[in-house]
């Protein structure tokens, strides 16, 4: 089944980009640069976003960069590494009505593939960001993309979903999201 996005049925959802873990990832600069972009590309389209940390306290919070981005949306603390598995996190989700979830993330093998996994159980369309999400070891990086893709997750880039998400070039938001690409 061929899947595309709607920004009418998305939420946008940023796991752990916190001060103690985003350095540590391969290229830690360039994945904080593309979940800039596809916040900023989801704050265009009026897209709802969640954000989370794991165990705050001791990695600490969201990085100013990617916080700033965020604006107000809501930012949870959990200790599970599935995001689904937390109380705050999931009735948000369920709250916000919306049944297509792109995901953007660190670290990829565990808590974005967890999460990914336990909301195509669900029963939501998952897309991953493949180039905004990140581990510190890239061979565990790709093998997530891979696990997650064959469990039905629809592994695609930033660039890719803001388009998709977008439709054409008349779109109000073209000029914004081709700035942002650029």
């Amino acid at each position: 089944m061929i899947k595309r996005l709607k920004k009418e049925d998305t939420i946008l959802v940023a796991i752990d980009f916190q001060e103690k873990l985003l350095p540590a990832m391969a290229d830690a600069e360039t994945t904080e640069k593309n979940v800039k972009i596809l916040i900023e590309g989801a704050n265009a389209f009026g897209v709802d976003k969640i954000a989370t940390t794991q165990y705050a306290k001791g990695l600490g919070q969201t990085v100013p960069g990617v916080a700033e981005a965020l604006k107000d949306c809501p930012i949870i603390d959990k200790s599970s590494f599935s995001c689904w598995l937390n109380d705050e996190f999931r009735q948000a989700v369920e709250k916000a009505g919306k049944k297509t979830v792109v995901i953007a993330g660190i670290e990829t093998h565990i808590c974005v593939e967890q999460t990914a996994l336990d909301m195509v159980e669900a029963g939501y369309d998952v897309f991953l960001a493949a180039d905004a999400a990140n581990s510190r070891n890239p061979k565990n990086h790709h093998i997530a993309l891979n696990r997650l893709a064959a469990a039905g997750v629809t592994v695609t880039s930033v660039e890719s979903i803001l388009y998709d998400l977008l439709g054409g070039a008349k779109a109000p938001e073209f000029k914004t999201i081709s700035k942002l690409v650029k």
